[in-house]
């Protein structure tokens, strides 16, 4: 099978069984996202109950320590993207899939906030499975199938960041909070087992050859592609208006419960209900994507996620609450897969690894500023405002997507 040149995709052989590829990579893409992210239900108990840091300054250690990872990430995205494209997008997702198991089997024994902090922060740096993922799937995925396997690769990314707390937060509570990390750990192994031994990547090593470049080259092509930069400013921002709740999420359940008792694991529970939503809904929207136009479908999930939000103001229990988070879930999820197409549609797929590197760079940035930016507002801001405030950034954003992409140009499905 050879796929449409229009794509600029290499050839795909005879035997290449991108189904396969694409459930085994959907596989690990979750659990190393959900990975991620479990630890947010339990993080400031773990650190009062089994590190001793003091009530009065875990609240900071909790962002420092959920952030740090996040920052990594991004830091390193970019050169783990580039050496994708050397060495194979396979054998980096092998690399990292194992890096990151090592890593969270490390943070089980952390006896103190430092060595978590170093841990996490390690957890970053070796990172790179999703990029090599995403651009390895996109590399394999037929024409026709674009739109819709691509969404349903960013809705493992999406529900497996969501889902993670809810995960971490039952384990926690039935086995204890050290044992959510081991959990992980061999989570994370056995999908990786499963890329060495089932994925296949395409891109022979002649062609690798050719496209070697420093990440300093990439980084000064990006800056001057403004479509790719365009990207990573999208991404940036829909994973931030996505985070930004995290610091203040249990606090905010504990308020609309009226107590503490199951306030811990009914904000994971909440928080995941999005990351449903993103199952449910990514393919649909990344399908959708595909024939009516990406930008006509992100302008439209942009702005429907952002009116929801707006309801946020009027939320007074926990069922409204998990209510709209839900119904938001189900339009953000449409944001990323029609994203995600403009990354395909305006790269050469023997540099996607980096161009996957810096969009990943992007995102996990948004990981970084969300939760801060949700800690700054919520000294002196109600949650429920802070939520309005994602909604009416998201508005302005899938306007300014209406005028410039979808009005001004036609948007036909090309970015």
């Amino acid at each position: 099978m050879t796929l449409k040149s229009s794509d600029k995709r290499v050839n795909v052989p005879v035997d290449i069984n991108w189904k396969r590829n694409l459930l085994v990579l959907w596989t690990g893409v979750f659990l190393t996202c959900a990975s991620y992210t479990m630890v947010v239900p339990f993080l400031p108990l773990y650190l009062l109950q089994e590190l001793g840091v003091s009530s009065s300054s875990v609240n900071i250690w909790a962002g420092t320590i959920f952030s740090v990872t996040f920052l990594g990430s991004a830091i390193m995205a970019p050169y783990w993207g580039a050496m994708a494209d050397r060495v194979g997008q396979k054998k980096m997702a092998i690399r990292a899939g194992f890096g990151l198991a090592i890593c969270y089997w490390l943070s089980s024994l952390a006896q103190t906030p430092y060595q978590l902090l170093a841990v996490r922060a390690l957890t970053g740096f070796i990172s790179g499975f999703v990029p090599a993922s995403m651009a390895l799937c996109s590399s394999t995925l037929p024409t026709e199938k674009l739109g819709w396997g691509m969404g349903w690769m960013q809705a493992a990314v999406a529900s497996g960041g969501v889902i993670g707390p809810l995960i971490g937060g039952y384990v926690s509570d039935w086995f204890g909070m050290r044992f959510s990390f081991y959990v992980a750990s061999g989570a994370l192994a056995l999908a990786t087992g499963g890329v060495i031994y089932y994925v296949q990547d395409i891109v022979d090593s002649a062609a690798r050859a050719r496209a070697k470049r420093s990440v300093l080259d990439d980084l000064r092509l990006a800056v001057n592609n403004k479509k790719l930069l365009y990207i990573m400013g999208l991404f940036f921002l829909v994973q931030s208006c996505l985070l930004i709740i995290q610091p203040l999420l249990t606090i905010y359940v504990k308020e609309l419960m009226g107590g503490m008792e199951g306030a811990v694991k009914a904000s994971g529970v909440v928080f995941s209900l999005a990351g449903i939503a993103g199952i449910i809904a990514a393919p649909f929207w990344g399908k959708t994507g595909q024939k009516v136009g990406f930008a006509k479908t992100l302008f439209f999930v942009m702005v429907c996620a952002g009116l929801t939000n707006l309801c946020q103001a009027f939320v007074s229990d926990i069922w409204q609450f998990g209510l709209v988070q839900f119904i938001f879930g189900l339009f953000l999820a449409g944001a990323a897969p029609n994203i995600n197409a403009g990354i395909v549609k305006t790269t050469d797929p023997l540099v996607r690894g980096k161009a996957f590197g810096l969009v990943t760079a992007a995102q996990q940035s948004g990981g970084v500023v969300g939760p801060l930016v949700g800690g700054f507002m919520g000294t002196f801001l109600a949650t429920k405002y802070i939520l309005v405030f994602t909604g009416l950034v998201l508005i302005i954003t899938g306007l300014h997507i209406y005028f410039t992409k979808v009005r001004a140009q036609g948007d036909k499905g090309i970015w």
